[in-house]
Parts: C-alpha cells; sequence; structure tokens
C-alpha cells in the first residue's frame, strides 16, 4: 500500500521475488505502480533525470559558493541524457555510454570527471530517496593539473585584443585574474568594501579553502578594479554586473583569436600565470602558498620546479659555512 514519506509517496512492491519500493511525486502515481506490478500490465513512467534535478536542485546545491557550475554541469548532462529518459535508467552501462559520448565530443577528463561528480550525486540522492539502486561510476585518470601559462607575449596581444574589440570589462577581469591570481568565482562576489587601502580581501565565505585571505592590489589589477568599479558604478559588486556567459564567449573569442584548438587556453591559467611568476621571481614557496590561498604546501609545490636557483643558493650556504 503506497505511503507518504516527507513530500512524495512511496510505492512497495515484490518484483521477480524481490521487494522494491519506488518513490512518486503523487499518491495516483504510486497507487497506480502498485496496481500496474499487481496486474503484470506496463509499468508506469518514473520520474525523468530532467524532471529530478530540476526538483531537488536547491536542496542539493542552494547553499553552495558556485551552484552555477552545478548547472552548467547539468546542462550538459541533459543534452545527452533524452529528456524522457526515467532516473533509474540511469545504469553503469548507460553511463559509460555518457562518457564515450562526452570523450568523442573532445571534452577532457577533468571536465568528464566533474559532471560525473555532479551526476553521482544526483543518484544518491535518488537512491536515499529508494528510487535505485545507484550505479558504480568510475571516474577518468587527470593530469596532476593545466601547465598553460601565459606568456608576456600573449599578454600584450590579449590586452590589445580587448580594446580593439571593445570588451573593456573583458579586459578588466583578465587583467585583475592575472595579477591578483584569485578564482574566477571569486571576482563576481567581491563587494565595493573589500577593497581599500591598496588591499583586496577574499572572504572566507566565498573562497575554495573557506579561509579569508588578503593580498596587495599591485598595476594593473588596481587599475583593473578603478575600471570595472567606473562601467557597473551602480553594482555593490563590479565584476557581478558582467554576465559569466558573456565573458566565456568574450574569452572563447579571444582563445580564437591567440590559441585556436588550445584547450588549455582557459581562464584558470591565468591563475597559474600569477603563481608560476611569483615562483620564477624567487619569492619562497610559503608566502605563494599565503598570496594564492593554497589549503596546503604540497598544491604550491607543483610550482617549485620553476624555481631552480633554489638548490644553488642552498649549495653556496654550505661552501660559505
Amino acid at each position: 500500500m503506497a505511503r507518504q514519506r516527507g513530500n512524495r509517496w512511496q510505492a512497495d512492491v515484490v518484483l521477480d521475488g524481490k521487494r522494491e519500493r519506488k518513490s512518486f511525486a503523487s499518491e495516483a502515481e504510486a497507487l497506480a505502480y502498485e496496481r500496474a506490478v499487481a496486474s503484470g500490465k506496463p509499468l508506469p513512467g518514473a520520474i525523468t533525470f530532467h524532471q529530478f534535478h530540476r526538483e531537488h536542485f536547491s536542496y542539493l546545491w542552494g547553499d553552495i559558493k558556485a551552484p552555477q557550475a552545478v548547472q552548467f554541469n547539468l546542462d550538459a548532462l541533459d543534452k545527452l541524457i533524452p529528456p524522457e529518459t526515467p532516473i533509474p535508467d540511469i545504469s553503469s552501462s548507460y553511463i559509460i555510454g555518457l562518457v564515450n559520448k562526452m570523450k568523442a565530443s573532445g571534452s577532457s577528463n577533468a571536465t568528464i570527471n566533474r559532471r560525473l561528480s555532479t551526476l553521482s550525486r544526483l543518484l544518491r540522492h535518488a537512491e536515499a530517496m529508494e528510487m535505485m539502486h545507484r550505479p558504480r561510476i568510475a571516474y577518468l585518470k587527470e593530469t596532476e593539473g593545466r601547465e598553460r601559462v601565459l606568456s608576456r607575449d600573449e599578454e600584450a596581444r590579449a590586452i590589445l585584443f580587448f580594446e580593439h574589440m571593445g570588451l573593456l570589462e573583458a579586459k578588466a577581469l583578465f587583467n585583475f585574474l592575472l595579477y591578483t591570481g584569485c578564482r574566477l568565482g571569486e571576482t563576481f562576489t567581491l563587494p565595493k568594501d573589500r577593497v581599500r587601502d591598496g588591499r583586496v580581501t577574499f572572504h572566507y565565505t566565498v573562497t575554495k579553502t573557506s579561509k579569508t585571505r588578503i593580498i596587495p592590489l599591485v598595476g594593473p589589477a588596481a587599475t583593473a578594479w578603478a575600471d570595472i568599479s567606473k562601467l557597473h558604478r551602480g553594482h555593490e559588486r563590479p565584476f557581478g554586473g558582467y554576465p559569466r556567459d558573456t565573458f566565456r564567449n568574450h574569452w572563447n573569442r579571444l582563445r580564437d583569436h591567440l590559441a585556436p584548438g588550445d584547450d588549455e587556453f582557459v581562464p584558470h591559467m591565468l591563475r597559474h600565470t600569477c603563481a608560476s611568476r611569483l615562483v620564477s621571481k624567487g619569492i619562497p614557496l610559503p608566502q605563494v602558498m599565503l598570496w594564492m590561498g593554497h589549503k596546503n604546501i604540497q598544491t604550491t609545490m607543483r610550482y617549485s620546479h620553476l624555481a631552480p636557483k633554489d638548490l644553488d643558493m642552498a649549495a653556496l650556504a654550505l661552501m660559505e659555512a
């Protein structure tokens, strides 16, 4: 007999000698499912993948720092999963098919894994609601991280491109990311009162590591902040007045101009470039760690090869001792 569980209704049936519980949006759907099983008729369709993630998005991701990134992954999955696909139909073999489609489209392993992570959380929730048995998801092997850095020549050409095309917001965001090393998501939530006295504060509520960091606002970054503040004078969060989708479009135009076909030419490489330049100029790794807001020194150590003179200086110190 169907019974209510929270705001949904659960049907309790026996299929092929095994007891099964499935969840439905209404009592009528649950009862119809039970009657269909008892009579041997074709089973009514379960809630679809698209319906399920729309209904449960707020519950699963409403309080995270960057829900837009999750929505971007779900939008990508919606293009691969037909809208009429019931959530229980997403099996391990079905997911392997999704991975093959994403590989064929040119998606990187890192991109595929982010989408699989979003899918996994959604299916874990469906399992908790007793709608399905969660399938096994095998993640793909990723490289240690992007190694792409921006050369000084590419930086100059990018600035010229943005100026020539009249993309002043893109130019400001480009320089701010490059000369602060901050994450893209940290810029869009940065309010005016956290930039003062030549420093910028990235509050723990918006950082990936949940720790506040304060860094100097230097040169092009200071100019970029002044420019975006003028362009969005009435906006409490100046970069927030520049839609992410618009920036993504502007960035793709820049990539097509400077580095067509280079899938590592992404905004995050500006953060990687900032860290690389700090280390190559001899800034000690613990200070780079603080500037970048890395959670641990192991993350910063990936840049250590850019400071080859460190061991030479250590050898010299031994000789002088």
